[in-house]
């Protein structure tokens, strides 16, 4: 702080006085509290505190993740599976006159197999080794080895010629799972925007009763003046006391007036910072003109670029591509079940575990396998349900197309006929403003009465707070169009353009 001293040419004693009483002051100035200012917090800056704070925006991304982890589930179908089986047999003979009175099997088979999604085939293969003993109480008349190893390894494909080619029912459920991703995703976007829609219009609210606030303020501060300077008046013999008690009755209900509304305001920040989970908005002031007034497209264009774009309507475009899609697998499974299998085995059997690996034989086999349902009662049951879930899902589209553009219809009418209203309002306060300067003239001039100009001034301040809610209702309408519209979540806020 920078002190100026003051030279003048008096004796040395008032010259110390002077410099003391400026030290003194400017110690006193240094001392003084800083004034605690609210920082301002914006539309856009309340939205990110929520998108970083609140739960919802994590919860609601979480259910996409869910869909496409469990549709991710489905690719098991074509994993590769090992397969294994350990055995061990002992038989004895009923009869005995050409067979082992007793014998003993161990035997380990392990095997891979897989699902081909491109083709609907599987491919499978195994590979055998068993040790099996024999004994006899006579002698047999021919020979037979105690002890013998067998190896062998089989190759087998199934490819599927009539039902699943090309694998359409070997990945129908994967398929299907995906429009549930792609849904779940646009679904979580429109909950979050619904969230949004609502916590803007808390926020609105804690604007509008800042503004009321200031009003009232205002009004109270006009108030206390006039109650004053009509006490002064009386107390000097002007006027009767009828005025200092309509005075005071002013200066009370408007205290009355803005002690309510510092309750609602109180209450609604603590709402918002539990919302928020911060307490920046405790300390805070809205940063929001709640008089701009927004541009807004023609009813037609704003209906055109709705049903092209509209987040519930791209649902049921997902929905249905989904039920056509399960009516392809419903008309495959009716189909008959017609697969060419082919298979080829190496073997070899030894009584020495070394030389059984020689795999010195070979099998080989080529069929048909046909399988036909007679009735088909399951397939044509699941296409008349696939069918009928079309046409409900048609339905459903009409129903909600009719709800958008009506919703569109009445906001749009209602954002227009606000708008002038808004204009009347302004007209209002005008009109009330210049009456109280009138009749406070004349109550001046020893013409009119006191009654006269509280009314004026109430009336004034009532249009004041008529424009503020009005200007309130337009806002949260506002934000209702944009919600509809899908432009208040996805890139960001979108608040548009002013006047």
């Amino acid at each position: 702080m920078s002190i100026f001293f003051i030279v003048i040419s008096h004796s040395g004693r008032l010259l110390r006085d002077l410099v003391f009483f400026l030290l003194t002051v400017a110690c006193l100035v240094s001392i003084q509290p800083e004034a605690v200012v609210a920082e301002p917090l914006t539309q856009e800056a309340f939205v990110a505190l929520l998108e970083k704070r609140h739960p919802v925006f994590e919860k609601e991304r979480l259910s996409s993740a869910i869909e496409e982890a469990t549709q991710q589930g489905y690719l098991g179908d074509a994993d590769w599976n090992l397969s294994s089986s350990l055995t061990w047999s002992r038989e004895e003979a009923t009869i005995t006159a050409f067979s082992p009175d007793l014998s003993t099997s161990l035997g380990l088979q392990t095997g891979l197999n897989k699902q081909f999604w491109e083709t609907g085939g599987r491919l499978s293969a195994i590979y055998a080794i068993n040790r099996s003993s024999s004994s006899f109480e006579e002698v047999p008349l021919f020979s037979y080895p105690d002890t013998f190893y067998e190896n062998s390894v089989e190759l087998q494909y199934a490819q599927p010629l009539l039902r699943n080619r090309g694998g359409k029912l070997s990945r129908l459920q994967y398929d299907l799972k995906g429009y549930d991703v792609d849904a779940s995703g646009i679904q979580a976007v429109e909950n979050i925007e619904e969230f949004l829609a609502a916590s803007i219009s808390k926020y609105l609210d804690w604007v509008y009763l800042e503004e009321q606030k200031k009003i009232m303020s205002r009004r109270l501060d006009l108030s206390r003046r006039e109650f004053e300077r009509t006490q002064s008046k009386f107390n000097a013999y002007l006027v009767d006391s009828a005025d200092v008690m309509r005075s005071k009755d002013a200066l009370n209900t408007w205290r009355q007036n803005l002690g309510l509304v510092e309750l609602q305001l109180t209450a609604l920040k603590e709402e918002l910072s539990v919302l928020v989970q911060s307490d920046v908005v405790l300390h805070a002031e809205p940063d929001f003109n709640l008089y701009t007034e927004h541009r807004f497209e023609s009813l037609v264009s704003a209906w055109t670029k709705l049903e092209r774009g509209s987040r519930l309507l791209k649902i049921f475009e997902i929905r249905k591509q989904q039920l056509d899609v399960n009516a392809i697998g419903v008309r495959e499974t009716g189909k008959p079940d017609l697969s060419l299998i082919a298979a080829v085995t190496f073997k070899s059997a030894e009584e020495s575990a070394g030389e059984s690996f020689v795999f010195d034989k070979k099998d080989a086999a080529l069929g048909l396998q046909l399988s036909v349902p007679l009735e088909n009662s399951t397939a044509k049951a699941e296409y008349q349900r696939t069918r009928l879930q079309t046409l409900q899902l048609g339905k459903e589209r009409e129903d909600v197309t009719l709800s958008l553009n009506a919703s569109l219809s009445s906001l749009h009418t209602q954002l227009r006929k606000l708008s002038e209203v808004l204009e009347l309002n302004r007209e209002q306060i005008e009109s009330a403003r210049l009456r109280t300067i009138e009749e406070t003239k004349i109550y001046e001039q020893g013409r009119g009465d006191l009654t006269f100009v509280i009314m004026s001034r109430d009336n004034e301040e009532s249009a004041k707070l008529t424009y503020a809610e009005n200007a309130l209702n337009y806002q949260k309408l506002w934000v209702q169009y944009q919600a509809l519209m899908d432009e208040l979540y996805g890139e960001g806020i979108v608040l548009g353009s002013e006047f």
